[in-house]
């Protein structure tokens, strides 16, 4: 009769052990790296669509207002905070507009490090 030890067994067992836990870590990982993806694709686009808006408001030979705002926004199944700040440049015809986007926690609470950062300029046409 002829099969396997419990000594092989065992050692196939360890082995099997060592490799389940080493898949199941990377597989976390790649988990949390997919979500913070997502997040900031999500925030990029959150970017570029107010840098648009921001140009397609301005009637011709328009500049925007320099300053600072806040706006909430909503864009799948989550909120964000899109912050715009416009400063006037060296060239009269310019300004310079930088955008944050920092995500809204389920408990309001805002994310302290923006997920995306988007800087254009805006200048009469």
């Amino acid at each position: 009769m002829k099969g396997f030890t419990l000594l092989e067994i065992l050692v196939a067992m360890a082995i099997f052990s060592v490799v389940a836990v080493t898949v199941y870590g990377r597989a976390g990982d790649v988990i949390m790296q997919t979500g913070s993806l997502e997040a900031r694709t999500f925030a990029t686009w959150i970017a570029q669509n107010g840098l648009t808006r921001l140009q397609l408001e301005l009637a011709p030979g328009e500049l925007p207002a320099t300053g600072h705002s806040v706006e909430s926004v909503s864009m799948a199944g989550r909120d964000w905070e899109l912050v715009t700040e416009i400063t006037a440049t060296s060239a009269a015809g310019l300004r310079r507009v930088e955008i944050r986007v920092h995500s809204i926690a389920e408990q309001g609470e805002r994310s302290s490090d923006a997920v995306a950062r988007l800087t254009g300029f805006v200048g009469r046409y």
